[in-house]
């Protein structure tokens, strides 16, 4: 019997993880991690020269970390249908959900993605491409590309608080 207690708490942590409350909960992880990347990086940004590493450090891994999560989110409804969470949980409110993680996660997705190339620009040897001169214009892009995604993070929790359970949400009533 107790290995049927566990069996049924799989699912229970499976649906926390992937809920409204669960996406919220990592959109608000991720927004203060980048805020603060974001605060690191600003006065480095002005003297790449002599923070080169720890602006490819942080655009990269956040970089990295945008990627998976986004891929995550955006293949939220296959996962729940692999996880055996849906059909039995699937609803209009789902779908709107779902609707949403796969936006969302397509954009950050491809913003990690392009912020993995600004540093990717700058580790090219100078023989391909000279960037001497204009690191501060790749990791500036890059901060950019990690203000834009933190916007986007806040505005999709926005968006996911306001979808009510009968699946519709506040905007179209």
């Amino acid at each position: 019997m107790p290995a049927r207690n566990r069996l049924s708490l799989l699912p229970t942590i499976l649906l926390a993880l992937t809920s409204r409350s669960g996406v919220i909960a990592f959109n608000a992880f991720l927004t203060a991690l980048s805020v603060i990347s974001l605060w690191v990086m600003f006065p480095m940004i002005f003297d790449p020269a002599s923070h080169t590493l720890e602006l490819e450090n942080i655009s990269e891994y956040l970089g990295v970390i945008f990627i998976g999560y986004g891929v995550a989110i955006e293949e939220r409804q296959s996962f729940m249908g692999i996880f055996r969470l849906y059909p039995e949980h699937k609803s209009p409110f789902q779908d709107k959900i779902d609707h949403i993680c796969h936006e969302y996660g397509l954009c950050y997705l491809l913003l990690g993605l392009f912020m993995e190339m600004c540093v990717a620009c700058i580790k090219i040897p100078d023989a391909i491409i000279d960037t001497d001169n204009i690191e501060d214009a790749f990791f500036s892009l890059s901060a950019l590309l990690l203000v834009v995604t933190t916007a986007l993070m806040i505005h999709q929790s926005w968006l996911m608080v306001r979808v009510k359970k009968d699946g519709a949400d506040e905007a179209a009533q």
